[in-house]
């Protein structure tokens, strides 16, 4: 319970709304305990324990509270106590599937090898705690130390990484802290806690809605996947889904603490990938829309009309629906424009290196321009805050209420409106202090590069991902995701699209967002140029979110009955006892058939989809040509390298890392992290190191100088070649525009792989054979041959084979 004072001085009691929820989730598990609940009842009592905010509620994202209440709640001395056994018992549910999910991340989470990405990462980071280390000397000019680069996308993940190592290595941990599992500890971790986020949703989703959405994603399998590799995305999804949570209980409480957290959330999402100007395109997107809606609400439509004609009643009764449909005409326009000329800026900056430099210039200078503004920004804020404290020991500041702005605006019918308005000056200028010390402290690493960070951090990130526009990287179709997707998230695509009706059917504010947010990123990532396995993560989320909103009435339903057909064979045990005879059970309803016909399906969709994440995780976790969600992967056969170079180094100087090795520019990564111990490296040999190339022990290089270093060193070194890297076949791909690679198509390749026969139409039934071979036999559709190879050489006279 919370209590208010109203202007008044009176005191308010109000009920929270967890302990609203509470009551309503166990109001209809009491009455179907009655064998008299008719079938109307039951129907109406999921949709009651299903979600808080069914009904009267559906219009609206978030309650505020009465006008006449202030805003704080009563301060009263907070004393520590230990957590009751109800609490317990609420909790149980969501830390075992915290616990079960961190067991899938963090299970075997060294065995792969690293990624080409990941190897970038894991070495940066280990350059970075050096730096750290001696964090003085960074600050000296020229001095070699790691920099915000948004090749490398976004400074967090360095930050993070560099500190598991030393945490790692101050505990002990094998390779002084610094190998293949310490490197995704920082993703695992928050893979992990991101399970957890959606208990803070339970006021909007219910508590078993909640509870679903942790299990989905704590089973996913690209989750799961991509929890286990040190790339950006998944810390991007964890950061993405606390600042959606902070939001929409910042929108319900009103408290500072989570409009804190939520601009926290969003500087450390800045701050991991440059993706978030996609983020901010979808969220700002909506926000906007339903700010228009608002405004809308105030003006009535219908009743102005004075006809009698017959379509007056067809009229909205508000201009709200008016103003959204002119923002989707204006912002259609807008979007047009803009992207147009987005694409059209992106090739002319690569069109030629004079371009380039053109724009490298027009950067720079808004880089210093910049610069030279944020400290006036700070000096006006910082008089502003004191201009106000100043009033307010004056005793000047006007008494509590609604003013201004927040007179125009109905709190009930206008929540966002409201909260923007009345939003007191401490709440904002907090939020906005601590985002944008999250900024300063990572984009400057620790203070180290100030000029440089603030202005790389606000304009370098776009100006990469502009430039990108143009390279494409992946080249896959628009209808990539649209066929990756299904492929592996089976329970939550079918039950994701179930929720995706109940939430329009069924529809409340934070629904609608939900819905809006897997749409939206779906459209956004497909039309984006550049199109990974990894960012299907940012579409499964929301996803999951909307296939616990499609499970939620089957599961409580389910639970309900069974429920009342326990407590009803606990009277008929009892009656008989006594000598009565019960009145026969009711036939089942339509809802109890529905309910247990859309379990008996959850559970065959579930099936494939662990097997999926089982055989993706812990079987071809390095096997690109069996699993399409693996791009361009190193495999083991590095592993094999490794353990040559490191059984001559043993041979030759006693396991000391001395070994003289000869690595080509085309075999640097991941090689440069793997022999990051070793002393001796000749980097893009042999120019590298042109005095001793030819007597050089062992050579690594890649695939397009194997057959010329083959022939060169033939004669006295022993040559073995292997795969550095493989991929998925992508027949897939629309048939070839030269000089573009192409495939046969997403249908022909479905039903015969990339060599369909002359004249091939889509085959139904071979596609779905080909698709449940590869399900359950990992039978590759296309080709397998996809890699990326490299050769081992090793002189002849050192006695150890390639």
């Amino acid at each position: 319970m919370k209590r208010y004072k109203t202007e008044t001085g009176e005191e308010v009691t109000q009920a929270n709304p967890e302990e609203k929820q509470v009551e309503e989730l166990q109001q209809p598990e009491e009455e179907l305990a009655e064998e008299q609940l008719a079938d109307k009842d039951v129907a109406e009592a999921v949709d009651q324990a299903s979600s808080p905010q069914e009904g009267a509620e559906a219009e609206e994202m978030a309650i505020s509270e009465p006008s006449e209440y202030q805003e704080e709640e009563l301060e009263q001395p907070r004393r520590f106590t230990l957590p009751t056994r109800e609490q317990w018992i609420g909790w149980l549910p969501f830390l075992a599937v915290i616990l079960f999910g961190a067991i899938l991340r963090f299970w075997g989470l060294g065995d792969k090898p690293l990624h080409h990405d990941e190897s970038l990462h894991a070495y940066f980071s280990l350059q970075l705690m050096h730096n750290m280390e001696n964090w003085i000397g960074c600050f000296a000019p020229g001095a070699s130390c790691y920099h915000y680069d948004p090749l490398l996308h976004g400074p967090f993940q360095f930050h993070a990484i560099a500190f598991v190592y030393k945490i790692s290595q101050i505990l002990g941990a094998p390779d002084h802290g610094v190998n293949t599992t310490t490197v995704r500890i920082a993703a695992a971790t928050l893979g992990s806690l991101l399970v957890g986020l959606p208990y803070f949703l339970r006021d909007y989703m219910g508590r078993i809605g909640a509870w679903l959405a942790c299990f989905l994603l704590a089973i996913s399998p690209s989750m799961v996947y991509f929890s286990r590799f040190a790339r950006e995305d998944i810390y991007m999804a964890f950061f993405t889904l606390w600042l959606v949570i902070s939001v929409a209980r910042y929108m319900r409480d009103r408290q500072m603490k989570w409009l804190i957290m939520a601009a926290v959330a969003f500087a450390l999402s800045y701050a991991t990938k440059e993706a978030t100007f996609l983020t901010v395109a979808v969220f700002g997107s909506f926000f906007v829309a339903v700010a228009v809606w608002e405004l809308g609400l105030k003006w009535p439509l219908r009743e102005t009309v004075s006809s009698d004609a017959a379509f007056v009643r067809y009229l909205p009764r508000t201009y709200a629906p008016v103003a959204l449909l002119g923002l989707l005409i204006v912002g259609g326009l807008f979007a047009k424009v803009f992207f147009g000329w987005m694409h059209d800026t992106s090739i002319y900056i690569t069109k030629n290196d004079a371009n380039l430099a053109q724009a490298d210039a027009y950067v720079a200078n808004l880089k210093n321009v910049t610069v030279a503004i944020v400290p006036w920004i700070g000096i006006l804020l910082g008089a502003f805050v004191l201009f106000v404290l100043v009033r307010e020991m004056m005793g000047k500041l006007p008494p509590p209420g609604r003013r201004g702005l927040a007179r125009w605006v109905d709190p009930e019918r206008q929540p966002l409106l409201d909260a923007i308005v009345t939003m007191q000056w401490t709440h904002w200028f907090f939020a906005l202090l601590c985002g944008w010390a999250v900024f300063l402290v990572l984009f400057t690493v620790l203070f180290t590069n100030i000029r440089g960070g603030i202005g790389d951090g606000i304009w370098q990130g776009i100006y990469y991902w502009l430039q990108q526009q143009q390279v494409a990287r992946g080249g896959q179709p628009w209808y990539y995701y649209l066929l990756l997707i299904p492929l592996y998230e089976q329970i939550g695509l079918v039950f994701g699209l179930v929720g995706v009706v109940r939430c329009l059917v069924r529809p409340s504010r934070f629904r609608l967002f939900l819905v809006y947010w897997f749409v939206g990123n779906v459209f956004i990532y497909s039309w984006a140029a550049e199109k990974m396995p990894w960012l299907m993560i940012h579409m499964t989320m929301p996803m999951m979110l909307l296939a616990a909103v499609g499970l939620e009435p089957v599961v409580v339903t389910l639970f309900q009955r069974s429920k009342g057909w326990l407590n009803r064979a606990a009277v008929t045990d009892a009656a008989l006892q006594l000598g009565a005879y019960p009145a026969l059970p009711r036939a089942k309803s339509a809802v109890g058939v529905t309910a247990i016909v859309s379990g008996v399906l959850a559970i065959l969709l579930l099936i494939p989809t662990l097997q999926n994440m089982y055989q993706v995780t812990y079987v071809h976790y390095a096997d690109g040509p069996h699993e399409m969600m693996i791009y361009v992967q190193t495999t083991t056969d590095v592993n094999i390298v490794m353990a040559k170079v490191d059984a001559l180094d043993q041979k030759l100087y006693g396991g000391r890392h001395e070994l003289p090795i000869g690595l080509t520019k085309e075999a640097t990564w991941p090689f440069a992290w793997y022999l990051r111990d070793y002393t001796h490296v000749c980097f893009e040999f042999p120019s590298g190191c042109a005095d001793t190339a030819k007597n050089i022990p062992i050579i690594i290089d890649g695939a397009e100088t194997i057959g010329e270093d083959q022939s060169q060193y033939g004669a006295s070194y022993a040559f073995h070649q292997y795969h550095m890297r493989t991929w998925w076949d992508e027949g897939y791909k629309p048939p070839p525009v030269p000089p573009d690679w192409g495939g046969v198509g997403p249908w022909l390749w479905l039903s015969y792989g990339d060599t369909p026969p002359p004249g091939a139409k889509f085959d139904l039934g071979k596609a779905a054979n080909n698709i449940w071979q590869w399900w359950w036999y990992r039978k590759a559709i296309g080709s397998t041959q996809g890699s990326y190879d490299m050769g081992l050489l090793i002189r002849k006279d050192v006695g150890i084979t390639p």
